[in-house]
């Protein structure tokens, strides 16, 4: 019996050293994971040397539609007259 006991005392220690490791290894990896991505942030400013440098990228296609105060229909519509009822007779 005590062979037994010292094998599952054994075994016992393994696991323990075993989650002790991966504890270790998943805390290194947050950390470095952590790291990039604070020194990669694509919401921070990069500095510049010279200003106007940067380039700005700005699209003109608004896919036929138009924010017009008032206005919550695609510009340049079929002219159909439809729409939601405003007013109760």
């Amino acid at each position: 019996m005590a062979a037994r006991t010292s094998r599952i005392a054994e075994a016992r220690r393994r696991a323990t050293g075993a989650k002790q490791t991966a504890v270790a290894v998943a805390a290194a990896g947050f950390l470095a994971i952590a790291l990039l991505a604070r020194h990669s942030h694509p919401g921070q400013a990069s500095s510049s040397s010279s200003p106007g440098t940067g380039s700005t990228i700005q699209s003109d296609d608004d896919d036929g539609f138009s924010l017009t105060p008032g206005s919550i229909s695609p510009s340049g519509g079929s002219g159909s007259g439809g729409g939601a009822q405003t007013t109760v007779s």
